[in-house]
Parts: C-alpha cells; structure tokens; sequence
C-alpha cells in the first residue's frame, strides 16, 4: 500500500527587511562596546599612554621632549641592575651629574633612605644635589601620578632644573620637566 502524505506546501516566511540590518548594527555596536572597554580600561590605557608618552633608552641616551639623558660610564648598567633586582617594588633612584643646555649628563646614581615600599608606591627622603629624581612604576606603566608630579613640583622649589623620570621597563622611561 502506498502512503501518500497530506500536506500542503506553505511558501517560505520572509523576514521582515529591516531585521538583518538591525541585527547588524547592533553587532557592531557590541563590538565596539567591547573594544572601547579593553582599550580604554586599566591596564591597557595606562599601558598604551605610557608607551606613548615614554622614550627607549638608545646608546645610553635617553632623548625626552626637548631633553636628553647622557648615561656616562656605567650608570646605566647600574641602574638596570637595580631595576631588575627589584622588579617587584617601586624603588626610588637619585641621578648625579650636571646639565648643559638640554643634556643632563649622569655621572653617579645613589639610592636614598626608603621608608616604605609596595609595588605600586615608594616614600623615600629627598635626592640631595640630583639632576635627575628616578623611581620605577609597575610593567609598562610610565604614567606619572598626581603625587609624582606634586613630589617633582615641590623639590623643583629647591632645584628648579630638577626632573623626575618614571622607568617602567629595562629600557623605558617617562621625563617630567
């Protein structure tokens, strides 16, 4: 016996036009929710800011806005040294030397007496005699916060050609003037 089905064969349902671009836009409104959000939000942004306000130390010079670091002898080795010794503390580093013109010339760096110490802050007595007033920041973050601005304004009082750099990687430091 031969089954025959009943049915009737309905035309396809066409969705309405406007679905697919809506469904689209929305899609890309999501998208870019989410990139605002990684982009935007720590740590990306400050990373992002801090690569573009830092300078790479080339041939142990280091060339700011208008501003050159000249690490003569082994300065610079020492300093590296100290950074990667404690790559899990801000530390706080005195650069020696003279300025001519545009150039700071260091010629001797020194650690002053630290009283407290985390990953993320250093309370340190004043750099006597510095060219240059040195601390490090987390990985990549060479942003300088409102407290090392203020720290900078108030011992440019003593030494107004006084510059604080902020070092966030072995070859990576922010100048503030």
């Amino acid at each position: 016996m031969e089954e025959h089905e009943n049915y009737e064969e309905l035309p396809p349902e066409n969705p309405p036009k406007w679905k697919k671009p809506l469904i689209f836009v929305m899609g890309l409104f999501m998208v870019g929710l989410m990139i605002s959000f990684i982009f935007v939000t720590f740590p990306v942004g400050d990373i992002l800011a801090g690569y573009s306000e830092s300078s790479s130390i080339k041939n142990n010079i280091l060339e700011g806005d208008g501003v050159r670091l000249v690490f003569e002898g082994d300065t610079y080795k020492q300093l590296l040294q100290w950074y990667n010794d404690e790559l899990s503390l801000e530390i706080v580093v005195c650069l020696k030397g003279s300025k001519e013109g545009s150039n700071y010339l260091i010629n001797e760096l020194y650690k002053p007496t630290t009283y407290a110490q985390a990953y993320n802050h250093v309370r340190f007595a004043p750099c006597e005699e510095s060219v240059v007033l040195l601390h490090t920041h987390p990985h990549k973050r060479c942003i300088a916060s409102e407290t090392d601005i203020n720290t900078l304004k108030d011992s440019q009082k003593i030494n107004p050609d006084l510059l604080m750099a902020v070092m966030c990687e072995g070859d990576r430091i922010s100048i503030y003037e």
